[in-house]
């Protein structure tokens, strides 16, 4: 297994992909396409040190390429990123040089680290960054202007879901969980916001712990199940595993890049 882990990631710094997921999983009912986001904060456990945010975005309509982007800022306790219009003027950049110069109708952002207390004010903050951003660019005659969901993605949380009947293989894994791909959206979900709870992964031990989604802007406007077939797609593109894991690999990707960027 250690050496299958180290041909994954050694194929990857080659430039290869080690999976990838058919155009029509991952496009919208309409066939357009999507640039996927995955953004995170992490902050450093003394009070000298700077957080670091950093951005990714795919490059191809497999979303099995990304290119990243990260900067540091200095600490404050806030979770917005103060320069992510920068980096996603770049990342639009890339990907339009990247697939025969085309630009995306749609963005789909998936943002970690935030918490419940601070959505509104990090929305207000990088919804329009992001918006200024795309501006920048010229599509025909008129300013780039996709249409955007903005979700937030948290594992900090202390929700788990159990099958009623964990001796059922049509109900749970051998370990006892609920199978994966179970999507909890009703009695436990917030009875004021657009939230799920979606267990993507499988694991290996103990109880698996469901990731929560939070839909806090769109204007793309795909159903609620739309959305969430999608994210547990996007969940089985990570490069670096064989199997799907805990959250969108875009969002994986963010983390990654904020504990590299830490060493440094």
């Amino acid at each position: 297994q250690y050496c299958a882990n180290l041909a994954l990631k050694i194929n990857l710094k080659l430039g290869g992909v080690n999976s990838s997921l058919p155009e029509e999983k991952l496009s919208l009912p309409d066939g357009g396409k999507v640039l996927f986001l995955g953004a995170d904060v992490t902050h450093p456990k003394d009070k000298y040190g700077s957080s670091i945010c950093a951005v990714v975005g795919s490059l191809d309509d497999q979303a099995a390429r990304y290119v990243t982007k990260y900067q540091d800022q200095e600490r404050s306790g806030k979770e917005e990123i103060l320069k992510i219009d920068k980096m996603i003027k770049e990342i639009v950049k890339d990907y339009y040089e990247k697939d025969e110069k085309v630009l995306p109708p749609y963005i789909i952002m998936y943002r970690d680290g935030v918490s419940e207390s601070q959505f509104e004010r990090v929305l207000r903050f990088e919804l329009p960054k992001i918006k200024e951003a795309c501006a920048q660019f010229r599509k025909g005659n008129k300013p780039y202007e996709p249409k955007i969901i903005f979700a937030v993605v948290g594992k900090r949380h202390h929700t788990r879901i159990f099958p009623i009947n964990p001796q059922s293989k049509n109900e749970a894994d051998r370990n006892g969980n609920c199978l994966v791909g179970t999507v909890i959206d009703k009695k436990i979900t917030n009875p004021t916001l657009n939230d799920f709870y979606l267990q993507s992964h499988y694991a290996n031990q103990g109880t698996a712990r469901p990731s929560h989604y939070t839909i806090l802007y769109d204007d793309i406007k795909l159903t609620i199940d739309q959305f969430q077939s999608l994210s547990n797609t996007l969940c089985y593109n990570f490069q670096r595993a064989t199997s799907s894991v805990s959250i969108p690999s875009p969002t994986y990707y963010a983390h990654l890049t904020c504990a590299r960027a830490k060493m440094y």
